[in-house]
């Protein structure tokens, strides 16, 4: 489901600069993207290439150096840390590679946890609507440490989708998870753009991760190098070894 609206997601001339004199580090040089509601992307590229600085700015994690985040239409440029994390809370939703579950709640108190850290009562309906959604609403009372790579990871997802984000940031969600588990990880990542709208963006190293997603941005040296639609994992590791080569010869 496609709905052209505002871009969930938009940033403008993205600098990123760490240090300064003969010590300076762009991780990002002028970066522009926009993603629209209702689609999956992948960000590839080498290590270095800024995928997680983009990622991190894009959350109000960190602050850019020059250009500007669109965040669901609201512009995070002098905003404070706190102002920053209260968009956070209510607009993202972040997926992280090691799950990030608190090994002493629940999978459900750990779906409940950003509900009452926002001071909000979390609606026990609600978390188990979201723990079925993922395939998991007979797990509710375990413990992590009782549950698989892939069912922490489907956790750390619902947990993700409590607060209604209008992005999903997700950093290299299958990163940890053997081939099988990661397919099925990928497909529900797939299934929530495709039948509840969901905006997702995921950061990966993965040609087969990528070719879930409805386009591929490649970036090198802070800089997107190229895009691709409708991609498919031959076509993704063929534009990565492209690249690599073009790297090389530079």
């Amino acid at each position: 489901m496609k709905i052209l609206h505002t871009p969930a997601l938009e940033i403008v001339e993205l600098t990123r600069t760490y240090g300064s004199g003969a010590g300076e580090i762009a991780a990002l040089r002028g970066l522009s993207l926009a993603f629209g509601r209702g689609t999956f992307t992948a960000v590839m590229g080498p290590s270095g290439s800024g995928k997680s600085t983009l990622l991190a700015c894009a959350a109000g994690i960190d602050v850019p150096t020059t250009g500007t985040v669109r965040l669901a239409g609201e512009d995070l440029a002098g905003r404070t840390e706190t102002e920053r994390a209260r968009l956070r809370r209510d607009h993202v939703g972040l997926v992280l590679q090691s799950f990030g579950l608190l090994d002493y709640l629940t999978a459900g108190q750990n779906v409940a946890l950003p509900l009452r850290l926002a001071g909000r009562r979390p609606d026990a309906a609600q978390v188990r609507r979201l723990l079925d959604r993922v395939g998991l609403g007979d797990r509710g009372d375990q413990l992590p440490a009782t549950m698989s790579g892939g069912q922490q990871q489907r956790v750390a997802i619902a947990r993700a989708l409590v607060s209604q984000p209008d992005v999903l940031l997700a950093d290299e969600p299958t990163g940890a998870l053997d081939q099988a588990t990661a397919r099925s990880v990928l497909a529900l990542l797939r299934s929530l753009v495709d039948t509840q709208g969901q905006t997702l963006v995921m950061v990966t190293h993965d040609p087969v991760a990528a070719s879930y997603a409805d386009a591929v941005v490649f970036l090198v040296d802070g800089s997107a190098a190229a895009r691709m639609t409708n991609p498919t994992a031959d076509a993704v590791a063929a534009e990565l070894a492209r690249l690599d080569v073009q790297a090389g010869a530079a």
